[in-house]
């Protein structure tokens, strides 16, 4: 079943809002993701808690799509950090008809190469590119049935597993070269 994004959930955009010393609300932006698209684990509260932010705060499940800087990843806010807003260098998917299309599919599908080409090609801007709501609004997807879709996203898992064990082997036979190496002297 073909679909287009604004079809299967609520699209809006993050905040922009000057960080401050001593908040209370995290401040999400591209940064704050490491290779794995997790959240990083030493963020601090940037904003002061304002009753204009409330509508913003991201709530378990919201798709946080990079729109600004060529890498357009997207990533799921699973209330690691409570509470929290998506600065204005995200496009905010929220709301997602869960009898259509599981959390996790969106956000592989929107990660694909191809997705990421499509979205690369369609950029705009010369000296920072982004990608704009309404190309992420009329973006086509396929959707096949939900059991499809949670074998591809198991699949997923497991190479994302994969990918940080290999990295992790890596690190600790850098470690155990560089110390023969330093008892070799």
């Amino acid at each position: 079943m073909r679909k287009t994004i604004k079809d299967i959930c609520e699209i809006s955009t993050g905040v922009y809002e000057k960080p401050t010393v001593g908040g209370t609300v995290f401040y999400i932006q591209s940064r704050d993701f490491n290779d794995y698209l997790e959240l990083g684990e030493s963020m601090s509260p940037e904003l002061q808690e304002d009753p204009k932010l409330k509508k913003h705060y991201l709530r378990k499940g919201d798709i946080l799509v990079a729109a600004k800087g060529g890498n357009y990843f997207a990533a799921v806010f699973n209330e690691e950090i409570q509470p929290a807003v998506a600065s204005s260098t995200f496009i905010v998917l929220r709301g997602l008809d869960k009898t259509q299309v599981l959390l996790g599919f969106l956000a592989w599908f929107l990660n694909h190469p191809k997705t990421q080409l499509y979205l690369s090609l369609n950029s705009k801007g010369s000296n920072i590119s982004y990608i704009s709501k309404t190309l992420i609004m009329d973006m086509e997807i396929d959707l096949p049935s939900l059991e499809t879709q949670q074998r591809i996203l198991e699949i997923h898992q497991l190479r994302m597993q994969e990918k940080k064990l290999v990295h992790r082997i890596e690190a600790l036979k850098e470690i155990m070269i560089n110390e023969k190496l330093i008892r070799t002297l």
